[in-house]
């Protein structure tokens, strides 16, 4: 028997960065069927199963909300403070899973990507769409629980433009998973460094108090609002709370941010792309 093995290649090879985009592309498949896949067995183990997509968080936002709220009145000059946190912790955690999705992600797929070739960055778009789907419950749970607090107020236009901004907040963690898979695949002790890494970006979004508020030094709170973070927790209050719709400017902001985290993680990404067969 004959075989042609002119099409192989081995584990270990990084075509051009185009013919890259084009074999995730033609993984796109691949991709939502994987996705989906694992979004339906998660947590699937616990006698709740799926309820913790969204009891976790809502848990979560009944303990910020306690400790910032009532015992360091951080609520104080905040229209409805619940919704207001509990949009924040929610929607933060979409981002937050970028980081720690990407932490060890080639690690934790040494089998497959050891054993075939494939364009590695599949994994990230996979852990993305995966994330996206079971995040979807959480977010509309959050904007209800929240609206539920200045009931009759509970519907405007700008509900609908939430899903945008929940999109590019999923662009935005898919890049952030890309820079720090490769990083923690080289270099694991970052893992133990991202903790402390994910805990200033809590901090310093704005999740439980309005920056406007508690940084009165205009530099600090400059330096704040680069954080694309911070105006993606703003515009979901905004739309879903107070009707408030972003500028432009601020809309500009959010999906430049997104598309250059994407395009920034995926060439950081590939540049190490053979290399990542050797990972241990």
């Amino acid at each position: 028997m004959i075989i042609d093995d002119a099409g192989l290649r081995p584990v270990s090879f990084r075509p051009p960065l185009l013919n890259y985009l084009k074999d995730i592309w033609q993984r796109r498949h691949f991709i939502w069927e994987e996705a989906k896949g694992k979004s339906s067995t998660n947590n699937r183990d616990m006698l709740l199963g799926r309820a913790w997509n969204i009891l976790n968080p809502l848990l979560n936002s009944a303990m910020y909300g306690i400790i910032f709220g009532l015992l360091l009145q951080t609520s104080r000059g905040i229209e409805n403070f619940i919704g207001y946190l509990v949009i924040g912790v929610i929607f933060f955690g979409f981002m937050r899973q970028g980081l720690n999705g990407g932490a060890g992600l080639i690690q934790s797929s040494r089998g497959l990507v050891s054993s075939f070739n494939f364009p590695r960055a599949a994994l990230a778009f996979s852990l993305t769409v995966r994330n996206m789907l079971q995040n979807v419950v959480p977010a509309v749970v959050a904007i209800a629980f929240g609206l539920a607090f200045q009931y009759p107020n509970v519907f405007n236009l700008g509900l609908f433009l939430v899903i945008p901004v929940f999109i590019l907040m999923h662009i935005f963690a898919c890049g952030l998973s890309l820079v720090v898979a490769r990083l923690t695949a080289f270099v694991p002790d970052l893992r133990a460094i991202l903790t402390f890494v994910s805990r200033a970006w809590f901090y310093s979004s704005g999740v439980f108090f309005s920056i406007d508020r508690f940084i009165t030094n205009d530099t600090a709170q400059k330096i704040l609002e680069l954080n694309p973070a911070f105006h993606f927790l703003q515009a979901v209050r905004g739309l879903a709370l107070y009707g408030e719709f972003p500028s432009l400017l601020v809309w500009s902001y959010m999906t430049l941010s997104s598309f250059a985290m994407l395009l920034f993680g995926i060439v950081f990404f590939w540049r190490a792309e053979a290399r990542y067969s050797s990972v241990r």
